[in-house]
């Protein structure tokens, strides 16, 4: 990864790095240990709004350098088992009206505990949502979905900004743990090397994906790592969620 961020210095380019985590509910030991551990990297804190503990308002309050974005509803699966499709919760299986008013839901719920430390961005459960539904979120003035690779476009639709993770550094088969070091920098690295030479969406910025509540020793371990190599590389800056979901952001 050194020899990418060298890369960029050579072009007198700064690749830009940003941090999700996923399915936020309540505080707790491993929530503190990643709000203090990016501190300087800052965080989107995707919450689960239907399972979501009152006592986070605080612990978010506490931390300007975090900002909350809305994770689906109650991230359950409601499309049909054993057909292969996967688990979805911002679907068709159930009809626009009930994914919608679930949303509208959860929103209400995020904006009234956080206020201000809220951004209007979804991210959707296991990364999944159908295009059908993009136009009746960007109505809703969400100014962002957040998903999972390289985006296609810098808009899902006119107004609604696609600005996706692009490194998840947990492997999920056989129960979550650390994918491991040499995987997870590949998956930065590809990433950030496609922005370089053109061959995806140079201005969007690579994501990095944690889900705190299943990291492993390892998994931290590498995550302070990373923190550091960023930090301390003049080829790489993060961008903090404000910065990544602002009007411009990902597009400049």
């Amino acid at each position: 990864m050194q020899q990418e961020l060298d890369a960029w210095i050579s072009q007198e380019r700064t690749a830009t790095l940003w941090w999700r985590d996923d399915d936020a509910i309540s505080p707790g030991p491993k929530l503190e240990r990643l709000i203090s551990m990016t501190s300087t990297s800052g965080l989107l804190l995707a919450v689960i709004p239907a399972n979501v503990n009152s006592s986070l308002k605080l612990e978010i309050a506490n931390a300007a350098h975090v900002q909350v974005a809305q994770h689906g509803y109650a991230h359950i699966n409601h499309a049909p088992r054993g057909q292969g499709l996967g688990a979805w919760e911002i679907g068709l299986h159930r009809g626009h009206g009930a994914v919608l008013d679930d949303l509208d839901k959860g929103r209400v719920i995020l904006e009234d505990l956080f206020s201000d430390d809220f951004l209007p961005v979804l991210v959707p459960p296991w990364n999944r949502i159908d295009p059908a539904l993009f136009g009746a979120i960007a109505a809703r003035h969400y100014c962002a979905i957040s998903a999972f690779g390289p985006r296609t476009a810098s808009e899902s639709v006119p107004g609604l900004n696609q600005i996706n993770a692009h490194c998840d550094p947990i492997r999920w088969k056989g129960g979550p743990h650390f994918a491991g070091e040499a995987k997870t920098l590949d998956q930065l690295t590809a990433h950030l090397q496609s922005r370089r030479t053109g061959s995806v969406d140079a201005h969007e910025p690579t994501g990095f994906l944690t889900h705190h509540i299943d990291l492993d020793d390892a998994g931290w371990e590498f995550c302070e790592r990373l923190v550091s190599v960023i930090d301390e590389h003049s080829g790489a800056q993060w961008w903090q969620p404000g910065t990544v979901f602002s009007p411009e952001g990902g597009l400049s």
